[in-house]
This record gives C-alpha cells, sequence and structure tokens, in this order.
C-alpha cells in the first residue's frame, strides 16, 4: 500500500509540474511585430518607384529629433510618428555636395491606443487623415494606406517633379 502511494504521490507531482509548465508558457512574444512606423516610398513623375542620389535627413519639425539621418540611394524610409498630436510636420532636407532643398511635409492624423495582450506594453496606431507638402522637388503626394500599425505596407507615396 506503501509503494502505491508513492507512485500516485510521483504521478500528482509530476502532472502537476506539467501544468504548471503549460499555464506559465506565454505564447504572445511583445518583442516581435512592436514596431509601429509610417512608411513613406519616393516615386518618379512616371509613377514608378524611385531611390533619392541625393542625400535624406528626416527631423521633426521645431525640434531637434532626426527621424532619419543621412541616407543615400533611399526608396523608402519608416517613420514613427508623435502619440497625441493632430499633425506631425517633418523637414526633409535633400542634399549634394554644393546645395540643400528643404521640403515640408504636414501629415494629418488621429491616434488610438492598441493593447495587445496585459502582458505587452502599449502601442499608439494612428489613421492618417491627410498630407500636404511643400512643392521643391514633391510633385504630389498620395496616403496609399490609411492605417498606420504593425503592417510594413507603404502608408504614404511622394512623387517627385520631373529631372529630379
Amino acid at each position: 500500500m506503501v509503494i502505491e502511494l508513492k507512485k500516485t504521490l510521483k504521478h500528482i507531482i509530476l502532472l502537476t509540474t506539467c501544468l504548471l509548465g503549460i499555464v506559465g508558457c506565454d505564447e504572445m512574444d511583445c518583442s516581435l511585430n512592436n514596431i509601429v512606423e509610417c512608411k513613406i516610398a519616393f516615386y518618379n513623375a512616371k509613377r514608378e518607384p524611385v531611390a533619392l542620389t541625393d542625400t535624406l535627413t528626416i527631423t521633426a519639425a521645431g525640434t531637434d529629433s532626426i527621424l532619419y539621418n543621412r541616407g543615400v540611394r533611399t526608396s523608402s524610409v519608416g517613420i514613427p510618428l508623435s502619440y497625441f498630436k493632430e499633425k506631425d510636420t517633418l523637414m526633409l532636407s535633400i542634399y549634394g555636395e554644393d546645395y540643400m532643398i528643404l521640403e515640408r511635409l504636414i501629415i494629418k492624423k488621429r491616434s488610438f491606443q492598441h493593447v495587445e495582450s496585459i502582458d505587452c506594453p502599449l502601442k499608439v496606431f494612428h489613421y492618417l487623415q491627410g498630407v500636404e507638402s511643400t512643392h521643391q522637388v514633391i510633385d504630389s503626394v498620395k496616403i496609399a494606406s490609411h492605417e498606420v500599425n504593425y503592417d510594413n505596407g507603404e502608408n504614404i507615396q511622394i512623387y517627385l517633379h520631373s529631372g529630379d
């Protein structure tokens, strides 16, 4: 009888350990898919994807925040947006050896909080409502996808003047 009690006790301990192991494991990996960026892509006048031949730096207007620094041969870039502002103003500096062109991009948006899991940090998603630019080298700007979230698709398409 003592032997049977020991076997039963071993089975209970083994079963309890297995159950605790299963309950303790979480399939949610908060470190993956956690970057929310607005993807901006560049196109030529023929509506074909293009890489900028000049150097590109993007800053948030009115701050010293550099969002993208000294990109060369840039065809697209992911930019974080502010959490609570209704619009973000980005300054695109496009420059070469002896010139610099400043282009202003104004992104109007609505932001909302997104909770993936109670174990993961809160994220902020955005819904693009409009986009404007100065027209130094930009011919036109189009919203390709209004939703800025974990999806890596293009959100904004910038069409450059011909010859740029």
